[in-house]
């Protein structure tokens, strides 16, 4: 680990801790049955705020190498998104490309579920992932992927060997990236004139709009804003001219990203900048204020959870995100409450959830095994558990939301 004393943007030192929640296990690093006798690794989770440009940032880094050459997350395995990229792809090549044969590189391309879209259309793609065994799978799939980070350097190298990209794809990644300046310089040199960088990220101001306070982990460097995002990127000569927000997986910012003046300019950037601005976005005080409420969540979560398990409640988790496991962790909910951890993902199955460790079981042991309250750890697809979850609603199940939230049969009415 290092920890970084300047901002990942504007390189000021003067950086103020806005949002500690305490040391924690590396969210995605999953036990098997064999390691849970030995001590994980945890690591400072505490969010930073830039007093001069006001990215919200972590300074304890992670090294790349540990968290992300071999990854269990699989862009495909997950609900909806196989839609939500069918849509972002449509929107990308009714916009920005025109001619077959235009070349569309995504760095952290995960399995390629994007880029077959683009494939289908008769784009060149090329994916880049660091993840050797993710992207063999994505090979499988017959899109062609570099496993390795993303960096000006390779950038310079896929120049070299494909020409330059009419359009530079990058989902959940930018606020992986600790070298900021890096990454806009390898966008800069692989960029055609007038071709696009267009990027996914989680919104901040959804953290403070719904307490998502669950995005932050190790994985997530920076907790993203248009206006610091502007800073960054008009440095290097580029240009944001659009930013839609969407949800995906809880509320992002689709950002457009340009050489300067190659776009004319969309208002989504400034009403986005407005509405960071009256949020508080750059205000430690607005973080103060985030933080009673995170904490006084957790007090009142956890005292739901003891008083049910008082009343010989059974009591499980639905989900075991990344994102879950910051929460599991911050509020020190373990076996002792919680059963096990209802997950559909094959990969994580037989394994313990970090620091919690709960047991990822399938669908068919939750079912042999039915608690009467699941703690919804993957809420962010809220529609889709309880369009799938109706019976047990129907039997008298609920679902208690990180936020203390507790959704019972009648929502299906």
């Amino acid at each position: 680990m290092t920890v970084n004393s300047n901002c990942r943007i504007c390189k000021s030192n003067n950086l103020l801790p806005v949002i500690d929640l305490g040391k924690q296990p590396l969210a995605n690093a999953f036990l098997r049955a064999d390691e849970l006798d030995n001590p994980e690794q945890r690591f400072p989770l505490v969010v930073y705020l830039c007093a001069n440009c006001n990215l919200a940032q972590l300074v304890h880094v992670v090294s790349k190498e540990l968290l992300f050459s071999d990854y269990i997350y699989f862009s495909s395995g997950m609900p909806r998104l196989s839609d939500h990229f069918k849509k972002y792809a449509e929107d990308v090549i009714n916009k920005f490309l025109k001619t077959p044969g235009d070349f569309v590189v995504e760095m952290g391309s995960n399995d390629g579920i994007l880029l077959q879209f683009f494939k289908e259309k008769k784009f060149r793609v090329l994916g880049v992932d660091p993840a050797k065994n993710i992207a063999m799978i994505a090979q499988t799939r017959g899109v062609p992927t570099v496993a390795d980070f993303f960096s000006s350097a390779l950038a310079e190298d896929i120049v070299q060997k494909h020409g330059k990209a009419k359009a530079i794809l990058g989902n959940n990644v930018v606020a992986h990236i600790n070298d900021y300046d890096d990454l806009c310089a390898g966008v800069k040199t692989l960029l055609s004139p007038d071709g696009v960088f267009v990027f996914e990220a989680p919104y901040l101001a959804d953290m403070f709009e719904n307490l998502a306070f669950d995005t932050i982990y190790h994985e997530h460097l920076s907790y993203l804003s248009v206006r610091p995002l502007k800073y960054l990127f008009a440095k290097f000569g580029l240009e944001i001219f659009d930013v839609k927000i969407v949800q995906a997986q809880g509320q992002s910012i689709r950002v457009f990203v340009g050489h300067k003046g190659a776009h004319s300019l969309g208002s989504g950037v400034e009403q986005c900048a407005d509405k960071e601005i009256a949020l508080g976005l750059n205000n430690p005080d607005a973080y103060r204020v985030l933080c009673k409420k995170i904490s006084q969540t957790k007090n009142d979560v956890v005292n739901t959870l003891k008083r049910l398990k008082n009343q010989q409640k059974r009591l499980a988790a639905y989900g075991a995100p990344a994102k879950g496991n910051t929460v599991l962790n911050y509020y020190n909910i373990g076996t002792d409450l919680l059963d096990f951890a209802l997950d559909d993902l094959p990969s994580k199955q037989g394994l313990y959830t970090p620091g919690a460790r709960l047991p990822v079981v399938a669908r068919s042991f939750a079912l042999e095994h039915a608690p009467q309250y699941y703690f919804l750890l993957a809420w962010n697809y809220l529609p889709v558990i309880l369009e799938k979850e109706k019976d047990f609603l129907r039997g008298g199940g609920a679902f208690i939301l990180p936020t203390g939230n507790i959704i019972r049969e009648s929502v299906l009415n």
